[in-house]
């Protein structure tokens, strides 16, 4: 996360998780699930416009009818 220049409770406040939780992940006291590591993989590589670009097209997605 520090990579992501983001802090463990600023992940938590974005991911819905407790401060503890995080900082249990980080600690390596709790194994880390796979949309955290997305999560965190994201924020590092991407910009904030490429960010919101795909949290458009995710929202497209999900909103298109099948």
């Amino acid at each position: 996360m520090s990579q992501a220049d983001v802090s463990q409770a600023g992940f938590a406040r974005l991911s819905g998780v407790t401060a503890l939780q995080v900082n249990n992940w980080c600690r390596d006291r709790a194994a880390v699930p796979r949309w955290a590591t997305m999560l965190a993989l994201a924020l590092r590589e991407l910009s904030v416009e490429g960010l919101t670009i795909l949290c458009d097209e995710l929202a497209t997605t999900v909103a298109r009818p099948q």
